[in-house]
């Protein structure tokens, strides 16, 4: 693979994708490589990162960070951020929250504007992500990832709540929140004659990126460098739907990684199953897994238990239990509820963003299927996924029953994908429909007692 240009290499989970990030930096850097140069290998989440950098240690020339890090450092080296300018998640909810109740008092009575506020959030981010910058920009783009369309009315009345939103976080002295830094990047090194810091930029889980950070990338390597990105649209979980095109790349090849060498067969078989089923059908680029390469094990465990309290109870004992042998992982769809699977077990290691050290010994990590994109465990557990539960019935409120479906099967796809040897899945009530059904022949099924 060429040392400069752009390259995109799409891989299913345990294709060994991050493994050979790694890699590309380390051959990017080095001083006997043609056209080598000061390497940046990034990715989304802090734990990944941390994961990354546990395998890189020691590489001379490769800098690993988050791209908020990148985005942060580098505005603050232009002397475009103080401390303390970017919005906060709770900061921006409720500067999101006036400025709808702002904008209805503008039109007349609707129910547009009683939708949860996960809807205005995700629609404003989308923009931001998008890069579009007018009114104008917005009524004429195509709005992928959203299954029901907003009508040119609604749209207008988005860009009215963006305007609020922007004046009251700017006049509370927040020029920035983490959507809208990529754009804030790509501008600033529009103008920035000064030479690249990075040679080279290589992105270990580049779906989660939106466009305009993708873009904001290419513009950030030297005009003989390279921008490599590693990706999986079936683990796509904070974009939506978008392929690379869209981002202004020139990429004449996609490579394709296609066999799984981390999931046993019968962990692989469920993920197969899982992304052939019709919530995935609508990904761009999504590359359709192969049959895993390593030996036979036992099929997934999915239990019922007869309460959440006792859901919660079983999965810490047994999670402690194998935790003495093994690497194990707890992973859910909040922090709370991580911490409420992994209470009592000693020396619990969360994963979330102030995880400093990667460890390879046994024991128990616990954390969200997002904190998890990219790591892997010997055995994991999926607890409360259950009908009620999964799909996010907060998420089905904000975008309906189809699109909240696609959104939390990913996650879910993001979680079984983790396991190397044994998966549990454990649910009470009817088990979550984003599985195969229960008679696919893909699990053990048992109901504790």
């Amino acid at each position: 693979m060429a040392g400069r240009g752009h390259h995109v290499i799409l891989g299913t989970a345990g294709t060994g994708k991050t493994v050979m990030a790694v890699h590309r930096a380390a051959h990017l850097a080095d001083p006997r490589t043609r056209n080598n140069g000061p390497t940046l290998l990034l990715t989304y989440t802090n734990s990944l990162v941390v994961y990354l950098r546990h395998f890189a240690a020691g590489l001379p020339g490769v800098t690993v960070e988050t791209y908020g890090r990148f985005g942060r450092g580098y505005l603050a080296a232009r002397g475009l951020m103080g401390n303390h300018q970017i919005a906060t998640p709770n900061q921006r909810r409720y500067f999101v929250e006036q400025a709808v109740k702002a904008t209805a008092t503008t039109y007349r009575p609707s129910t547009f504007f009683d939708r949860a506020t996960d809807f205005f959030l995700d629609e404003l981010e989308w923009i931001d992500g998008n890069g579009l910058a007018t009114l104008e920009d917005y009524l004429a783009v195509r709005r992928v990832g959203r299954m029901e369309p907003l009508q040119p009315s609604q749209r207008q009345a988005v860009w009215a709540i963006r305007t609020h939103y922007l004046a009251a976080r700017t006049g509370s002295g927040l020029p920035y929140d983490w959507a809208g830094v990529p754009s804030a990047v790509r501008a600033a090194l529009a103008d920035d004659v000064q030479p690249r810091r990075y040679k080279h930029i290589v992105v270990d889980e580049a779906q989660d990126l939106s466009p305009e950070a993708i873009r904001s990338l290419a513009a950030a390597i030297s005009a003989d460098g390279s921008l490599t990105l590693f990706a999986d649209y079936a683990q796509q979980i904070y974009g939506q739907r978008v392929s690379w095109r869209s981002c202004g790349l020139t990429v004449t090849k996609t490579e394709e990684f296609l066999d799984n060498y981390r999931n046993s067969p019968e962990i692989a078989r469920l993920a197969i199953g899982m992304s052939q089923m019709p919530h995935f059908q609508d990904s761009a680029d999504l590359v359709e897994p192969r049959a895993p390469q390593r030996a036979a094990g036992a099929k997934p465990t999915l239990v019922q238990y007869s309460s959440a309290e006792v859901e919660a109870a079983a999965v810490a004992t047994n999670a402690a239990s194998f935790g003495k042998v093994s690497r194990v992982g707890i992973l859910t769809r909040t922090r709370a509820e991580a911490r409420r699977a992994s209470r009592g077990i000693p020396g619990v290691r969360a994963l979330h963003d102030g995880l400093d050290q990667w460890e390879i010994t046994a024991g128990v990590y616990a954390g969200t299927y997002h904190s998890a994109k990219g790591l892997e465990f010997d055995v994991v557990f999926l607890p409360f996924c259950g009908a009620d539960r999964c799909p996010d019935p907060e998420t089905v409120a904000a975008f309906g029953y189809d699109e909240a479906a696609a959104r939390e099967s990913r996650l879910l796809y993001v979680g079984v994908t983790r396991a190397r040897d044994e998966l549990i899945i454990t649910h009470t009530g009817a088990p979550t429909p984003l599985l195969p059904p229960t008679n696919s022949g893909h699990y053990q099924v048992t109901v504790a007692r």
